[in-house]
């Protein structure tokens, strides 16, 4: 296989042949998959990898990490790409990844919205979701027709042909806009004192939808507003355009698709979902509906983050008006503990402080005016200055005589410049491989066959969770029904009957990082002990044989032991 290069952002056909040739090299270790079509009839492609060995990938927990979910995010899939090809050459190389993917299975889909994504890599438009036929994106709330015809306002165009969508400034002294001292080609909010200098009216690079030219200009309604993010049933509640939340719950191929692969694989244990940007996790660990138990878990997912890339975490609180997105339909409505990692802070790289730090994206006037002065040093001496368009005139066909230029947002703010791609990749792929290690799993701490009388014996294996979380992994996925508890079965050698005990047992066993807890809900309606529990039979076998005990969980793996009766 060729190398793979990790400088650039790839399209969906080189996205694809890249994921054919890694499966192909590793037949043994991967497995590709498409899930669904997109509009445009694009491949969801979903890699299945765990060591086949070792047993069948549905047969062993599982994590499902994916990315690109909103268009001109293709930083998501790239990590992704860079996860899959970190696990397949680790195999064998390094101990760790060996011994996961002999226990474990990942299901990584690197590109959710590649439509979106082929639109984004090869317009100048920043878009949720969309595709191309349509000659933009995926019309929403408002149809083509409609929009044309009813709408007014400013939309986003490249207007001066030069591959970007930047600003538009207008010379005002009434403006609200100002250059700044220390470099002119910046702009920043004028203060109440300020009274004298350059003023501007601001407007992002575009043209006016049914311009009159007397009208005070506003921002048109969103042409292509569907948001991947908000089509999931988690807490979706009602249509909400301005979310682009899409007029019901899995409205969209794609989004369907997913849902329908993720119910398939009930072996699911975690989700990862990668967007950008701020370099935060967004988790659940103070979520109102979850129990303490289910808290204290993504309290440990938060610190496995932490741990392996340096970004802080978020807590998510319900609140009104934020349904709809994929971690909610997964941790909430699926009972699989689902965060959402925001790859790539610029602003960090400028010394100000990491997303919690510095109070989030929004910061005081003082801070925007230094964040602004370090970005442009930062964009010289890092990029060479690319990512800032220089102020020029043009010629406006409605607006007349207007200046553009201004950030290169795309790949600047959103996405890693491409020079700092790989290592942002390097920073990120880490999190869900560690999350691997911690998925429940089965063992048979013992097992015994001992006669007790005339052709009578007892039978007795003790079933283990090897792994840090619970076989049920949530207290949430018990309380919804969405998983099932796990079972143990006796299965008796030719002549043989079963005297004593139950043919079928269920079962649910805690994790290490969790069996001390008390008082949980969970635990009051079972009796078990915390990881493990004894099974025991007494089988009567007028001559030697053999019974198979078989043990299987969900999402914890499965297995039989073997007896023999002498």
């Amino acid at each position: 296989m060729k190398e793979l290069k990790f400088d650039h952002y790839y399209l969906h056909e080189e996205l694809t042949e890249t994921l054919k040739e890694l499966a192909s090299e590793y037949p043994s270790l991967a497995k590709l998959t498409s899930v669904g079509k997109s509009v445009e009839n694009r491949d969801l492609w979903v890699m299945e990898i765990t060591d086949s060995e070792t047993g069948p990938p549905e047969g062993k927990p599982a994590v499902w990490i994916d990315g690109n979910t909103h268009a001109g995010e293709p930083a998501g899939s790239m990590v992704c790409l860079k996860t899959i090809h970190h696990l397949l050459t680790g195999y064998g190389e390094d101990q760790r990844i060996t011994e996961l993917l002999g226990n474990a299975t990942f299901y990584v889909l690197p590109r959710v919205d590649p439509d979106g994504a082929e639109f984004v890599l090869t317009t100048p438009y920043y878009v949720l979701s969309a595709d191309i036929e349509t000659g933009g994106g995926r019309w929403y709330p408002l149809s083509e027709e409609e929009w044309l015809t009813s709408q007014h306002g400013l939309h986003l165009e490249d207007v001066d042909g030069d591959g970007f969508i930047v600003k538009m400034r207008v010379p005002d002294p009434a403006g609200e806009w100002k250059t700044m001292e220390q470099d002119r080609r910046l702009m920043v909010r004028r203060r109440p004192e300020d009274k004298e200098g350059d003023f501007y009216r601001m407007y992002p690079e575009g043209m006016i939808l049914n311009y009159e030219g007397e009208e005070e200009i506003e921002m048109a309604p969103a042409r292509w507003g569907l948001n991947m993010g908000g089509n999931w049933p988690g807490n979706w509640g009602t249509e909400n355009p301005s979310r682009g939340s899409g007029p019901y719950p899995l409205s969209e191929p794609e989004t369907r698709a997913i849902a329908e692969y993720i119910l398939g694989h009930p072996n699911i244990c975690l989700g990862v979902n990668y967007h950008t940007h701020g370099g935060v996790l967004f988790t659940y660990s103070e979520y109102e509906e979850l129990s303490l138990q289910d808290q204290r878990l993504f309290g440990i997912i938060n610190s496995v983050f932490v741990e392996q890339t340096g970004y802080p975490f978020r807590s998510s609180v319900k609140r009104r008006g934020t349904g709809g997105g994929f971690s909610s339909y997964m941790t909430v409505h699926r009972g699989i503990p689902c965060t959402v990692v925001e790859v790539w802070d610029l602003i960090s790289h400028l010394g100000m402080g990491n997303f919690m730090e510095r109070g989030g994206f929004y910061n005081t006037p003082d801070k925007l005016e230094e964040q602004e002065v370090k970005l442009m040093a930062w964009n010289e001496k890092e990029l060479g200055g690319k990512a800032f368009v220089e102020w020029h005139e043009f010629e406006h066909p409605q607006l007349g005589k207007v200046e553009i230029g201004g950030w290169t947002k795309k790949f600047l703010w959103r996405n890693p410049p491409t020079e700092f791609l790989e290592a942002e990749l390097d920073k990120n792929l880490g999190f869900p491989v560690k999350l691997g290690e911690y998925l429940p799993r089965l063992s048979v701490r013992e097992s015994t066959a001992s006669k007790i009388g005339v052709n009578l014996h007892e039978v007795s294996v003790t079933v283990e969770n090897l792994g840090a979380f619970p076989t049920y992994v949530t207290e949430q996925a018990v309380k919804i029904g969405s998983t099932k508890p796990g079972v143990v079965s006796i299965e008796l050698g030719e002549g043989m009957k079963l005297i004593k005990g139950a043919k079928r047992e269920t079962f649910h066993l805690e994790g290490y990082l969790n069996k001390t807890l008390t008082g949980s809900r969970y635990e009051r309606l079972n009796t078990r002990d915390k990881n493990r529990a004894t099974f025991s039979w007494v089988v009567e076998a007028e001559k030697p044989g053999e019974v198979n005990v078989h043990y299987r969980s969900p999402k914890a793996g499965r297995g039989t032991t073997t007896l023999k009766l002498s």
